[in-house]
Order: structure tokens, then sequence, then C-alpha cells
């Protein structure tokens, strides 16, 4: 394919936004980038400097009517979303408001100015407590047990009907438990890896933020801790989202699991940390609680429809992408 002119990339101040705005621009550095995020769960220096800034919300029309009339995005990469189980469970109307009608909002400004693409930002929670593993994206049918999994599941819906009625083509990517370097134990919903390393490298920050409070920084395990991740390395998710960009055929909604294809359990994690970790003189010291309400108990993915059809490969597995956050953790300023 020919380098995109544009691209609108939401959520291009968080975790996964962020990470995807650094290695697009190292990609293809001539691409126009714009970003929209509205900063509530996003960090100002999660921001690639090179791309053109929208402070906003995805819910404001306006916002995005002059987004979308002005720079004409070819794809669309959708990150923003409210996310977290636990949160979502909480507060289910705050929670869809953006990750249904903030996404039905998007695909149609993007349907309405010619968009090419519209890649989603899917998510391994809409299977639900999987019966048969690796989880397949044919013979698993989504089994939501959470607002958040209900949500996302949503969305890919309307993400296949918008290629159904319009030009707009549509890709929708299941992510399994990503992690890596920039994502932060900001809240009291945050993944248990971040969570984990923050005890151990506390960020150096004013006590009157959110993540300065101390009551943030504890580890607890959930359940017995034999539950089981495919947790996927932050630079394998950003690859499969350009290889979906670049792919040549429509692919009219359809899903792929995007995973490192592992299995391991929250225990085994917690002694690689502490392996990787053994020169700090620290350990993780975890409070037992009781498992999660609307968490699953197993998640193992197979990939090779996305590596079949998409060439998508994992490149960084997880004992390696590991070591590399706990190396990012150990040295960040802030």
């Amino acid at each position: 394919m020919q380098k995109p002119k544009t691209i609108l990339v939401t959520g291009c101040a968080g975790f996964i936004g962020g990470n995807f705005c650094r290695q697009f621009r190292k990609k293809f550095p001539n691409t126009e980038i714009i970003g929209i995020d509205n900063l509530s769960t996003g960090r100002r220096s999660a921001i690639e400097p090179t791309i053109t800034f929208y402070k906003g919300s995805i819910l404001n029309a306006t916002l995005l009517e002059k987004i979308f009339a002005e720079h004409k995005p070819e794809f669309v990469f959708h990150f923003a979303a409210i996310p977290g189980v636990g949160y979502s469970v909480e507060h289910p109307r705050k929670t869809a408001e953006v990750n249904i009608v903030g996404t039905a909002a998007l695909l149609e400004a993007a349907q309405k100015h010619g968009a090419k693409r519209f890649i989603y930002s899917a998510s391994s929670s809409v299977y639900g407590g999987v019966a048969k593993m690796p989880t397949k994206e044919s013979e698993n049918l989504p089994s939501p047990q959470s607002p958040y999994a209900a949500q996302k599941y949503a969305s890919e819906i309307l993400c296949c009907i918008a290629s159904q009625i319009s030009n707009l083509d549509t890709v929708c990517l299941r992510y399994f438990n990503v992690f890596g370097p920039g994502q932060y134990a900001g809240t009291a919903y945050a993944a248990v890896i971040p969570a984990w390393l923050e005890t151990i490298f506390p960020a150096k920050i004013s006590a009157k933020t959110e993540r300065g409070n101390k009551k943030f920084l504890r580890g607890y395990i959930e359940g017995d801790g034999n539950q089981t991740r495919d947790f996927c390395f932050i630079e394998n998710v950003v690859s499969a989202n350009i290889i979906a960009m670049k792919y040549k055929k429509r692919l009219k909604g359809d899903v792929f699991n995007i995973a490192c294809g592992e299995r391991t359990s929250l225990n085994q994690t917690a002694k690689m940390i502490e392996k990787f970790t053994a020169h700090t003189g620290k350990k993780l010291n975890l409070e037992k609680r009781p498992a999660r309400i609307g968490d699953i108990r197993h998640s193992y993915a197979d990939i090779s429809k996305a590596q079949k059809t998409l060439d998508y490969k994992p490149k960084v597995k997880f004992e390696e992408g590991l070591k590399r956050t706990v190396a990012w953790f150990e040295s960040r300023k802030n």
C-alpha cells in the first residue's frame, strides 16, 4: 500500500495510543498523525510531540466534525475507552456512553468523510469464561460477563454493520492483556503488572495527585493466583494495528485475536517479577483478596487466524516483554 497521508488516533495520550503514535511515527515519518484525547486517564507526557493534538472527548460531535472535515483521515485507530472490568461494574452508564456511543460517533464521522478503514481496539473480555482453550474466534461465541465486555462487543457489532452499509472498511482486534512500558498504575483499576511494579518502583510525584496517594501503591492478588492470562506486549499490539491498516483486501468487520499465544498464571508472573527485581532487595508482598466480580478465570488465545490472514507474528514473548517493562519502571523519571 502507499504510505497513508493522514491518520486519526483516539486515546493518543493513553498507554496503547501513546505507544502506537511513537512507533507509527518511526515507520511513517511523513504521515500526518491527528490525535484526540480528553486526558481523563491519559497523560500529556505520553503524547508523541510531532502529532496534531486535540484535547476533547470523542462524544463531542462538533469537535469530531471539525477534525474529520479539516484533516480527512484515511485510517482511524480507535484506542479511546474507559477501561476496567471493575470500574464498568460500578459505573455501567458512564462507561457505556464512551465505549459504545463514542464508537458510534466515530464510525458515523468516518463514513461521512470517506475514511478507508476503521481499526477498532476490541477486547478478549468479550469471550467471557471460555470452555475451550486456546480460544478461537470461530469456536467461542461472545459471552460477556461484565458491562465493559458487553460494551466492547457492542462496538464490534457496530463496526461490522458499518462495513455492510457503507464504503468504510472495519476490523476488530481483540487484545489479550496488553502490558509494557508506559502503563501506569494510575487508578484502583490498573492492570496487574503495573500495579505490582508500582509497589517496587513508586513514581516520584506529588502526593496531591491520585497516583501519589499511598492507598494506590498496594500489592494484592485476587483469588488464589492460579488464574492464567495471555499477556501481550505492547509492541505486538502496535504491530497488529499497522498490519491491519496495510492489509489490501476488505476485512468487513472481521475479528482477530491479538496476543502472544502463551499462558501464564499470576503466581508465575509474580515469581518472574521478583527474579527481574532481585537486585533491588524488594519483594512483592501481595495481599490476598477475593476474586473480582466479572473477572474471568483463564485467558489463552489461538492466534492462528491473525497469523494466516494478516501475517501477524508476536515479535516479543511474555518473559522478554516483562523484562523490558521492569527496566522501564526502574528507569522512569515520573
